[in-house]
């Protein structure tokens, strides 16, 4: 089953201009995986993260915190029931996936899943550094000890048993999109700890983010491995969970914690620096890809009103309105929460995660218009019959 992207597209003259180009071009850059006619620009995706990219993963670790994704209101939206994801629709995962002619991605740990056409290895609460270490040097707790590191081995596990059914081919390991979106949870858990200054998490903790990235990258890459795209970590800063649990920092005029907000700009920052870096590594052989979510994300929230948002910072479900931002930990979103009357005008669903109509927006405004994607080219001839 299919669902229609929501909001705006280039106009139809510079979709005609894109879709000339491509046809005339077509030939000349097969390598760069164009499609104008339903052939998939990519025969596999492959994702990475946490909790913003999981399709079922979290679920299926047998954590009761993230079993709720199973149960109503997950998923109200799209598809109409629970749906293994944390939002009331789909994730911009999801949407990648249909703008590639891809099938949604199945997640690992559902063994009888089909993966010829990918495999999504994120897990809800996920770090990019492994747990033990943020325990053991930093005595930071995290929500699951699976970590990107993790994903990697499991990816790396499941390549071992190729050639066989069910399991992506050699094209599809080569020539597949790697999607690599990590380290909100790394920082959220040095921010809640509360005794590493914001200084200190941009120079600590945010460097050796970016390492476990590159450090996942170099080994997806020596594996065959030769797209690669990478999604930022959004404005933390205004998370309601952040904002009812820090209510007394200072506020920038979006009413997000201004100080929390640096940290997720300058992984951004370092994000870029290390897609750069790579470029130069691999000049000829492999394509790095970046999507600035903080800066796609402040772009809305500025102009809110003008996409028919009413409502930036609570959370549609969750503790209802007695609670600042509408958020408590203790009355987190689920079946006998209190939900708001229109997800459609809301950014967040459930203090941490987003509503389908942000995804779809988010998706909108980088992978289809190019907007805050480098290059920002890099899908325009790319795409699905399914994505009208």
């Amino acid at each position: 089953m299919r669902f229609r992207v929501l909001t705006h597209r280039p106009s139809i003259a510079a979709r005609l201009i894109i879709f000339m180009i491509c046809c005339v071009l077509g030939e000349s850059l097969d390598d760069k995986h164009v499609s104008v006619s339903g052939v998939p620009c990519y025969p596999a995706l492959f994702v990475f993260g946490d909790s913003l990219s999981d399709t079922g993963n979290g679920n299926l670790t047998g954590n009761s915190f993230f079993r709720r994704t199973t149960e109503a209101p997950y998923g109200e939206t799209v598809p109409g029931f629970p749906f293994n994801r944390f939002s009331d629709g789909l994730l911009l995962v999801d949407f990648l996936a249909m703008r590639i002619a891809l099938p949604y991605s199945k997640p690992y740990l559902e063994s009888s899943a089909n993966f010829t056409t990918g495999v999504n290895y994120a897990v809800s609460g996920s770090t990019a550094e492994n747990a033990s270490y943020l325990y053991t040097d930093y005595n930071i707790t995290t929500l699951t000890n699976i970590s990107l590191e993790t994903e990697i081995e499991w990816h790396n596990s499941l390549i071992s048993m190729i050639p066989r059914a069910n399991l992506p081919d050699a094209n599809a390991l080569k020539r597949g999109l790697y999607v690599i979106e990590s380290g909100g949870n790394d920082y959220i858990s040095a921010i809640i700890k509360s005794v590493y200054s914001i200084p200190d998490i941009i120079t600590t903790f945010v460097p050796k983010v970016i390492a476990k990235i590159k450090a996942a990258t170099e080994d997806l890459h020596s594996k065959g491995a030769r797209n690669f795209l990478y999604i930022g970590v959004t404005p933390l800063g205004c998370s309601p969970s952040l904002l009812a649990y820090f209510s007394q920092e200072a506020k920038d005029v979006n009413g997000c914690i201004q100080s929390f907000n640096a940290v997720s700009e300058s992984h951004g920052t370092r994000l870029l620096e290390l897609v750069l870096e790579l470029r130069l590594a691999y000049p000829t052989d492999a394509q790095f890809i970046f999507l600035d979510y903080y800066s796609a994300y402040t772009y809305v929230i500025q102009r809110s009103s003008v996409y028919g948002f009413s409502n930036t910072l609570d959370a549609c479900c969750g503790a209802g309105v007695d609670y600042p931002y509408r958020f408590n930990q203790l009355s987190f979103c689920s079946s006998s929460s209190d939900l708001c009357s229109n997800p459609n005008v809301f950014l967040n669903w459930d203090g941490l995660h987003f509503t389908h109509r942000f995804n779809s927006l988010i998706f909108n405004i980088t992978v289809d218009s190019g907007l805050y994607l480098n290059p920002p080219n890099a899908f325009f001839c790319c795409k699905s019959p399914y994505y009208n």
